[in-house]
């Protein structure tokens, strides 16, 4: 199984709770064998994301990493 853990900090826990609700919407869609998780801890948001194929987890991280720009622009954090 291969692994990955993003880490993303705020300014407040508020920022990131909103921000963490939010990505895990979109983790909802995970299908297969595919396990993605997040959630706020304090300031950060921590997103974990499991999958045996390596190239499935890197197209997955992107994904995060793409939704969390566009929702951080969206609510301006």
């Amino acid at each position: 199984m291969q692994r990955a853990e993003l880490v993303f900090v705020y300014g407040s826990e508020e920022e990131a709770a909103m921000v963490a609700e939010l990505l895990e919407l979109d983790n909802r869609l995970a299908q297969g064998k595919l396990r993605v998780t997040t959630r706020a801890e304090g300031v950060e948001v921590v997103s974990r994301v499991e999958h045996p194929e390596l190239h499935t987890l890197f197209a997955t991280v992107h994904d995060l990493l793409f939704c969390e720009r566009l929702i951080s622009d969206m609510l301006e954090v």
